[in-house]
């Protein structure tokens, strides 16, 4: 009985460390049509996980704050090369000397992407890229209704 309790106990520890129990911090920054970047925050639920991202753009022309949820089904490809892709969801506020006007958004879309997980090198490391298409639901100048963006990411697990 003892030598179960011991086993078990040791299957649980092996399984909490795995490369699916962890949380990472970061920033993502890119371009497209929303180029800016964004300190992003994941943490696993399950082989899933949510990300965070608060972010912005202090541009010339135009100013923006944001804040982003996605949820991601998270797959291994090989290794540490992991591809993930979820549903999410944007609000934000934003200034356009473009257009001459100021207010909020909501936006709902995805993002889909390919990582490469450090950690199994000891190095506490995560580096992806991804893509994460949204639509504003709620703008009321209707100047830009779709938003894409091409990022990269650097993250710290913890």
């Amino acid at each position: 009985m003892k030598k179960l309790i011991i086993a078990i106990v040791a299957i649980i520890a092996i399984g909490t460390s795995s490369a699916y129990a962890q949380k990472s911090i970061g920033v993502r920054f890119g371009g497209g049509n929303l180029v800016g970047g964004e300190i992003s925050f994941q943490t696993n639920l399950g082989s899933n996980r949510v990300e965070l991202d608060l972010g912005g753009n202090f541009g010339e022309y135009s100013t923006y704050l944001s804040i982003a949820g996605i949820y991601q089904w998270h797959n291994n490809i090989v290794g540490g090369l992991n591809w993930y892709i979820g549903p999410g969801v944007a609000a934000g506020i934003y200034m356009s000397d473009i257009v001459g006007y100021a207010g909020a958004t909501v936006a709902v879309g995805g993002q889909v992407g390919i990582e490469y997980n450090f950690s199994s090198l000891n190095v506490p490391l995560i580096i992806s890229f991804d893509t994460r298409p949204m639509i504003n639901l709620y703008r009321p100048d209707a100047y830009d209704s779709f938003g894409w963006s091409v990022c990269g990411s650097i993250r710290y697990l913890f």
